[in-house]
C-alpha cells in the first residue's frame, strides 16, 4: 500500500463509522461491511461514472473528501455543479506537480482547487506548489500521523529475522522508484568499506527492484532485499534496525509530499537519515530526530551513517526525540479533528 492510500486510510479509519467509495480495480475486503457496484464505462471521459458516484453518494453526506486533484477532482466539481454536492480536496505532491507546465492540466486544477470547499495539503512543501498555482487560496497543512509502534523486542526481531546480535542495521521502506533515492544509499554502503558489520535491508518493491539488484551484486553479503513482507515483517525490520535511511530526491518532477515511513521510523524510535527534499524536512528535524543529507550526494549520507554509528549515544538520544515527537505531535486522531474544525 502506497502512502497515498495509507493517508487516506488512516484519516478515514479515524473518522469512525462511514461510507467509504472506492474506484479500483481490485477485490476490496477489509474490515466492517463492502458492497462491490459495477461502474460501466460508457464513454469518455474514464473518470466520468465518478460523478454518478459523487452525487449518490455526497447527496446524504456534509461533503465529499476528494483522494486526488485530477481526475477525481474533476467528477467531485461537476457533481457540485450539477447536484451541490461540496467537496474537499487532498493534494499530496506528485499530483500538484503533474499540474504544473501543462496549460489543460494546470487550469482543470485552479478550477477543481477554486471551487472546493477546502484544499488540503499534506506538508507545507506541497502547499507551496499549490499556491505557487493558484495564488491566494486557503489551503489546510494536515501532515500525515502515525500510530504507536507494535512492541517486538530486538533481540527476538533479530532472531525472526536471522540477523546476528552485532550487526550494524540500516532500514529503507519503500515503494522502489527512483525518487527514493535506495540506489544513493548503496552507493553509500560501498563508501563504508571498513564497517565491517553493516548491513542494509531494503524491504518494499517496485519498478527499480532489477536495477538495484544488479547495482548490488557485488555488496551481496552487506544488502539484504525483502521485496514481499508482511505488516509483522515490517515492523520487526523497524524493531531490528538501528538507523533508518532513506535519501529522497527530486525525480523527473516527481517529489515525496512528506514521508510518512520516516514517522513510522521515528514512532520505531529510530534515527532518520533523510533527504533534503519535498516534505522530508517536516517530517525529520535536523541534528534532532534525524540527519538531513543533500540528494544524489552518497559520500554526504555515507558520512551521516558513520557519524551515527559511531556515537551510540546520539544515535539513541535521536531515536527517543524522534518517537516522542511522532507519538506527540502526529497523532491521526488530531489530523481528523483539525480537518473538521476548518471545513
Amino acid at each position: 500500500m502506497g502512502g497515498v492510500a495509507r493517508y487516506l486510510g488512516e484519516l478515514v479509519r479515524t473518522a469512525g463509522d462511514m461510507t467509504v467509495v472506492v474506484n479500483t480495480t481490485h477485490e476490496v475486503t477489509g474490515p466492517g461491511h463492502v458492497e462491490s457496484r459495477e461502474l460501466v464505462r460508457t464513454a469518455w471521459p474514464h473518470w466520468w461514472p465518478m460523478v454518478r458516484v459523487c452525487r449518490e453518494f455526497g447527496s446524504a453526506a456534509s461533503f465529499v473528501l476528494v483522494s486526488h486533484v485530477l481526475p477525481v477532482g474533476t467528477a467531485a466539481m461537476i457533481a457540485k455543479w450539477t447536484g451541490g454536492v461540496p467537496y474537499v480536496v487532498l493534494c499530496h505532491g506528485l499530483d500538484v506537480r503533474l499540474a504544473a507546465g501543462h496549460r489543460r492540466r494546470t487550469f482543470v486544477f485552479r478550477q477543481v482547487c477554486t471551487n472546493a470547499k477546502l484544499v488540503v495539503a499534506n506538508s507545507e512543501a506541497t502547499a507551496k506548489d499549490i499556491r505557487a498555482l493558484v495564488p491566494g487560496l486557503r489551503v489546510l497543512v494536515l501532515t500525515p500521523g502515525v500510530r504507536p509502534a507494535a512492541t517486538m523486542s530486538r533481540s527476538d526481531a533479530r532472531q525472526r529475522l536471522g540477523v546476528s546480535a552485532d550487526e550494524e542495521v540500516v532500514l529503507a521502506v519503500a515503494r522502489l522508484i527512483p525518487r527514493k533515492g535506495v540506489d544513493v544509499l548503496l552507493d553509500a554502503t560501498d563508501r563504508l568499506p571498513n564497517r565491517e558489520k553493516l548491513t542494509v535491508a531494503v524491504v518494499g518493491d517496485g519498478p527499480e527492484r532489477a536495477k538495484l539488484e544488479q547495482m548490488a551484486e557485488h555488496l551481496k553479503h552487506r544488502v539484504r532485499f525483502v521485496p514481499r513482507a508482511t505488516d509483522e515483517d515490517v515492523a520487526a525490520w523497524y524493531a531490528a534496525a538501528d538507523v533508518f535511511c532513506l535519501p529522497l530526491r527530486e525525480h523527473a518532477n516527481d517529489v515525496e509530499g512528506f514521508g510518512i515511513a520516516y514517522l513510522e521510523a521515528a514512532a520505531h524510535g529510530l534515527p532518520v537519515i533523510a533527504g533534503r527534499s519535498g516534505g522530508a524536512k517536516e517530517a525529520v528535524v535536523d541534528g534532532k530526530t534525524g540527519m538531513l543529507v543533500r540528494p544524489n550526494d552518497p559520500d554526504d549520507v555515507a558520512r551521516a551513517l558513520a557519524s551515527l554509528f559511531e556515537d551510540p549515544v546520539r544515535r539513541g538520544r535521536m531515536g527517543e526525540a524522534g518517537r516522542a515527537r511522532a507519538l506527540s505531535d502526529f497523532r491521526w486522531e488530531d489530523r481528523w479533528k483539525r480537518l473538521m474544525d476548518n471545513i
